[in-house]
């Protein structure tokens, strides 16, 4: 088959699974996508400031000369009074009074039953000064059920133009509303719901839910229709959704949920803020508030309000509200065509093809200065259609097929370079050993000891209990003598398995598979070894037993990923070794063996590379402490553990179960485990269900930090 050819099938195949990918895009590669959107407003930055919203902030301050929230309705009151007096354009609360207040005299009082007629309601007061002042209420949507029978105050008209899907719209279950005394007041009001994506993070805000067959509007729609004057809002979509959202002269595109995507402006403390404190001390300048929109939430981390957008992880949830109401003003708005799918497929179809043409005639190698140069053409591209243009395309597959045409047709020429090279290997196979042949044609002999990054299996094992060993034993020979006794069998299974020793650490084997040769199969090589080691050690404790009276247990951990790998050291004194987080991972998923009472445990980019059958049994989710990624964790069970099946079955039930935040049915599950098998596995998660069932105020957390 020519080159050509194969290059042609290639790139078809390749268009074919990103068309495959992107039209059911998993959430990795959506993540992914926003990651890279993200980065391009790191590199545009932030945006000028706006000078019609302010934020009135709820801070330690304002917390520090009023008390911990919530706040008497009386200093409530006051600080919107005192907005109002101000002439405050319109204010926004970010904020809910779903109970009356507490600190109340008149609520104090009828708790001893005693006559409240001439007491002040402090519910009242503030119930007062909103029907006087232009205050949108807040509230927010839940999605789970509650008791709340009410719905929300919404003066406009919001009609729906067109056949907008049923289900396009977010649809919540459960309501918190203020308290009708304060609700019917409002001059209006607007949930305040932001909703994060899976991974954690803020780009889209939702400008209208459907609760109750009603669509009612978010807080900053609301607040920028009172300022139009319009009293309808009309809502136009089709049978895929929603499409834009209209009023007075504001003409907003959202996605098919009713979604904004929003144009961030920058980091948190972008837009002027004001502490509620300052206020109402009359320490500020009128002309900061007059006539602007106002927003009065809190930037106090104790409140829980903070949200994580592409600026900023740790952003007040009141200036998301901010930077969406200065989206809805400015005009400058980022939009999702109706038909993002076509332009999408077209795009990545046509890269690839295009670049398919030029390898037709032109070297990979030649052209990799070119791919690149095109990649950052493609990239400013794509800046100049998001920011000047305010449309969004996707960007990840874009960038995929660039360079997934370009390795495809590198690693088509490798494998055939390679064949020609096994010619030369032919002839010089019997001069040199296969493994320098083998390095001297890959790398070129000076360049097997630089310093690279490596894909490797990474192993390290550990005498339990070696300390007390020594004591029991005494005569430091003895130990000597008994250490040669366990480490010259096992340097020689890991040899024999095409692995490297790195060093002995005391007691301990630290070894991978993979460097400074290639080997293949080495996670499995690995895993191999470690099952083979402790069988030879049960032969190994019987002449132990024996000689010194004593057996031997080991604990294994096995962690693949890249590192990096060459001669490091002095001139003088240097070593050839593997340096990574990924070293440090092996090494604590070794030390877990001693948590979990287990003998083997490897993590799950380990597992996912074996190509081998073996016994698995799944542990937990753990993470090293100053890290944020979590790893799963695995125990590789000998070939004479078969017969534990239901044992094994009935496990992965109970662990689900726990998963799933079941505590309760979980507490059970390993409870009937434990009493059958006694393991201390078992034993740890009954624990730790035990702890959440005491504490159920406590957040669940799936991830264990080492």
């Amino acid at each position: 088959m020519s080159r050509l050819l194969i290059k042609s099938s290639a790139a078809l195949i390749l268009a074919l699974l990103l068309s495959w990918a992107y039209l059911f895009m998993p959430q990795t590669f959506f993540s992914l996508n926003n990651n890279l959107r993200d980065f391009l407003f790191t590199i545009r930055g932030e945006l000028p400031k706006s000078d019609k919203i302010v934020i009135v902030d709820i801070d330690e301050a304002a917390l520090k000369q009023f008390g911990q929230w919530p706040w008497p309705r009386s200093v409530v009151a006051e600080l919107i009074n005192k907005l109002s007096d101000a002439d405050a354009g319109i204010i926004g609360l970010d904020i809910v009074f779903a109970e009356p207040d507490r600190t109340s005299p008149h609520r104090i009082v009828s708790k001893i039953k005693g006559n409240t007629a001439k007491l002040e309601n402090y519910d009242f007061i503030l119930s007062e000064t909103l029907a006087r002042t232009p205050t949108i209420g807040g509230y927010f949507f839940t999605f789970e059920e509650n008791d709340e029978n009410n719905t929300p105050l919404i003066p406009a008209t919001i009609v729906e133009k067109g056949l907008i899907h049923n289900n396009s719209i977010l649809e919540p279950k459960g309501i918190v509303l203020n308290l009708d005394i304060l609700q019917e007041k409002f001059y209006s009001s607007g949930f305040f719901n932001n909703i994060p994506d899976k991974g954690g993070m803020i780009h889209r805000v939702p400008l209208v839910m459907r609760y109750d067959g009603m669509v009612y509007p978010s807080l900053v729609l609301e607040m920028a229709r009172v300022y139009s004057a319009s009293s309808k809002v009309e809502i136009y979509g089709d049978e895929i959704g929603v499409r834009k959202i209209k009023f007075g002269a504001f003409n907003i595109p959202t996605d098919h949920a009713g979604r904004l995507i929003v144009n961030f402006r920058g980091a948190g403390k972008h837009f002027k803020y004001i502490s509620a404190a300052d206020i109402i001390n009359e320490n500020f300048n009128i002309s900061e508030i007059a006539d602007k929109f106002v927003l009065i939430g809190t930037s106090s981390v104790g409140l829980s309000d903070i949200r994580s957008i592409p600026f900023d992880s740790t952003i007040p949830g009141v200036e998301v509200h901010a930077n969406t109401l200065d989206n809805i003003l400015k005009g400058d708005f980022l939009d999702e065509p109706a038909d993002v799918i076509v332009y999408d497929l077209l795009i990545i179809w046509s890269i690839i093809f295009l670049f398919l043409f030029l390898f037709s005639y032109l070297s990979s190698w030649l052209l990799l200065p070119i791919v690149i140069g095109m990649a950052f053409v493609l990239f400013q591209i794509f800046y100049y259609i998001l920011f000047d243009l305010g449309i969004v395309l996707n960007l990840l597959f874009p960038m995929i097929a660039f360079w997934g045409v370009l390795i495809l047709s590198i690693s088509i020429d490798y494998v055939i370079t390679l064949r020609q090279r096994e010619y030369l290997q032919h002839i010089f196979s019997k001069k040199v050993s296969k493994a320098v042949m083998n390095d001297l044609i890959k790398y070129g002999r000076e360049n097997i000891l630089e310093v690279r990054d490596q894909n490797v299996a990474i192993f390290f094992s550990d005498i339990r209990g070696f300390t007390s060993i020594g004591e029991t034993i005494g005569s430091s020979k003895k130990l000597v003598a008994l250490l040669n006794r366990y480490m010259t069998p096992m340097v020689d299974e890991i040899s024999n398995r095409e692995g490297t020793i790195d060093k002995f650490i005391g007691d301990a084997i630290m070894a991978y598979w993979n460097a400074p040769n290639r080997v293949d199969n080495y996670v499995d090589k690995a895993v191999i070894s470690a099952l083979e080691q402790i069988k030879i050690l049960e032969q190994l404790n019987n002449d132990l037993n024996e000689e010194f009276g004593i057996t031997l247990q080991i604990g294994i951990g096995i962690h693949t990923g890249s590192v990096t790998v060459g001669e490091m050291g002095s001139p003088g004194r240097s070593d050839y070794t593997i340096i990574g987080d990924n070293v440090n991972l092996a090494a604590r998923i070794e030390g877990l063996n001693k948590l979990y009472g287990t003998t083997i445990i490897i993590s799950e980019d380990t597992k996912k590379q074996l190509k081998e059958d073996y016994i698995f049994r799944p542990l937990d989710i753990v993470r090293v402490k100053g890290k944020n990624e979590a790893v799963e964790i695995y125990e590789v069970l000998p070939a004479k553990d078969k017969n534990r099946h239901d044992e094994l079955e009935y496990y992965g039930t109970a662990l689900e179960t726990y998963r799933q935040g079941k505590t309760k049915e979980a507490y059970r599950l390993f409870q009937s485990l434990e009493e059958e098998y006694s393991c201390e596995l078992y034993h740890l998660y009954l624990q730790r269900c035990q702890d959440y069932l005491d504490h159920p105020e406590r957040l669940f957390d799936l991830i264990y930090t080492m």
